[in-house]
């Protein structure tokens, strides 16, 4: 076989006997350098994962895994149908765990969707950073009429089909329980980062929401456009109006 999820979320894992760890990656900052950072960037569902062992990556121990994808979109890199690829979990070296702050760990489950950042070695495809969840879960299915190979495609189109995928999976989200902000929201930077101004319709969308956090969350994303008077200027034809 060949080749071939935005703001950092914050975890704290904590346990009977505990020690501290800091990790040698920087999760992106920017939704586009994690298509920067990538040789492949792909859509599709995960059949299986299965564990390889321990390993060594950036002087540090990580449990490493190898997950088959059947791939439904491509938008940067060549054109597959199906591949594996190796991601990893943390693999905690102290009795007891660990306390951790710092972005989300990847966490790859079958018979989910998701967009995948890769890259490609020697010996086959692998997640283009180690450990930290660049992976984003979509909706089950694209869009309807979603072109399939956007390799070659403008960059402004392959950002506003990415959009358009991360506002599918975003409006799909239940709302949220009382006193919680919810799923729906960690989509919103990625779609802020991939079109700008652009994005005012999709957070519009959450203004009706029966949460108010989530009404809360969307809202300053609409205030941080409009305070930089922030307009669509991009020919982007819009996606979920």
């Amino acid at each position: 076989m060949g080749c071939v999820a935005t703001t950092a979320c914050l975890l704290a894992m904590m346990f009977a006997t505990q020690s501290s760890t800091s990790l040698p990656w920087v999760f992106p900052g920017d939704f586009r350098e994690r298509m920067r950072i990538s040789d492949l960037v792909v859509s599709g569902t995960i059949e299986d994962t299965s564990a390889l062992g321990v390993e060594i990556v950036d002087h540090t121990e990580l449990a490493g895994n190898v997950a088959r994808i059947r791939i439904d979109r491509v938008f940067q890199g060549p054109r597959v149908e199906e591949l594996q690829f190796k991601w990893f979990k943390y693999h905690a070296t102290t009795e007891g765990g660990i306390v951790y702050s710092g972005p989300p760990f990847a966490d790859f489950r079958p018979r989910k969707r998701y967009l995948i950042f890769l890259k490609q070695e020697i010996s086959g495809c692998v997640v283009a950073m180690p450990l930290y969840a660049l992976e984003i879960e979509l909706a089950p299915t694209p869009p309807s009429n979603a072109l399939r190979d956007l390799s070659e495609a403008p960059s402004e189109q392959r950002y506003e089909a990415l959009a358009e995928e991360l506002e599918t999976a975003a409006l799909l989200v239940p709302p949220p329980q009382p006193g919680l902000t919810g799923n729906a929201a960690t989509y919103f930077p990625a779609v802020f980062d991939l079109l700008g101004g652009c994005a005012e319709p999709f957070y519009g969308r959450f203004l009706s929401s029966p949460s108010s956090e989530l009404r809360g969350a969307a809202q300053r994303w609409l205030s941080l456009i409009r305070s930089r008077h922030m307009t669509c200027k991009a020919a982007i034809t819009p996606t979920l109006h």
